[in-house]
């Protein structure tokens, strides 16, 4: 039997999001949640997800999205803040920055333990994996930066950390390098199918996951819009959260799943 990690990297986008995320980890039908504590929600909405973990031990890991790049996201150190005149760096920028080694390492590193250390304070407990937004993970000297942050952040246990890849050489140099450093990856598989259609999903679920190695984690993004999302966010990206959402909280999600002798951990 394979096992899968199933997980949302998105809470904290809005209160309709991370509902939908709530409700789908009690039903046993979601393994991992990554929390944005970058957004102006967080402050508000960690606490449900507070009061719901204790129900969530060996059934679901509550980790932390990292953001250094992205929208809806803002910087929480005076130091990041300002490379940017108060807005995050683009995924370009970064990327640039860490194919030619001219990260702003000492920036970097200290907004990531703010994350770091704002997901600790409000859940009451250390990020039980790391997740980067953007699959910035797949850069080598952005993954040495997170496991400086992880250091500096002085956390007891060490965190899974989310793959950008499950394939190819640089997964294999990651895997390498963090292992020398006592930490274990994830490796980062197909994103589930972002299509509209609930029985188009349905269908190419029963193929999605043959192949796959052993826990590897499955981005998924299911959400029901509210204002918040409908303005942030196109039609067509709403109608695939709400196709997700359908299929992942359906019986015969889980009956696929034992059709293909897959289940989530």
């Amino acid at each position: 039997m394979k096992r899968i990690v199933l997980g949302s990297l998105d809470y904290g986008l809005s209160f309709s999001v991370d509902r939908t995320l709530r409700q789908l980890l009690e039903m046993g039908h979601l393994s991992a949640v990554g929390c944005l504590v970058a957004t102006d929600l967080w402050s508000r909405d960690y606490k449900p997800l507070l009061d719901l973990s204790p129900g969530l031990v060996n059934r679901a890991m509550i980790g932390l999205t990292i953001a250094l790049s992205g929208d809806r996201v803002a910087p929480m150190s005076r130091r990041m803040q300002d490379l940017k005149q108060g807005v995050m760096p683009s995924r370009g920028w970064l990327a640039r920055r860490a194919i030619f080694r001219l990260m702003p390492d000492e920036i970097l590193v200290g907004e990531m333990v703010k994350q770091i250390q704002a997901f600790v304070s409000r859940m009451e407990a250390e990020p039980e994996f790391i997740a980067l937004r953007d699959g910035l993970m797949e850069y080598r000297e952005v993954a040495r930066l997170v496991l400086a942050a992880v250091e500096e952040a002085g956390l007891v246990t060490r965190p899974l950390l989310v793959a950008a890849d499950h394939e190819g050489r640089h997964y294999k140099r990651l895997k390498k390098d963090v292992a020398a450093k006592g930490y274990n990856l994830l490796p980062r598989g197909p994103a589930l199918p972002e299509v509209a259609d609930t029985e188009e999903l349905h269908r190419l679920l029963r193929g999605h996951f043959d192949g796959l190695s052993d826990m590897t984690f499955i981005p998924c993004i299911p959400g029901e819009a509210d204002d918040r999302l409908r303005r942030d966010e196109p039609k067509p990206k709403l109608a695939v959260r709400e196709c997700q959402r359908l299929v992942l909280a359906s019986r015969r999600f889980f009956q696929t799943l034992d059709q293909k002798d897959v289940f989530l951990n």
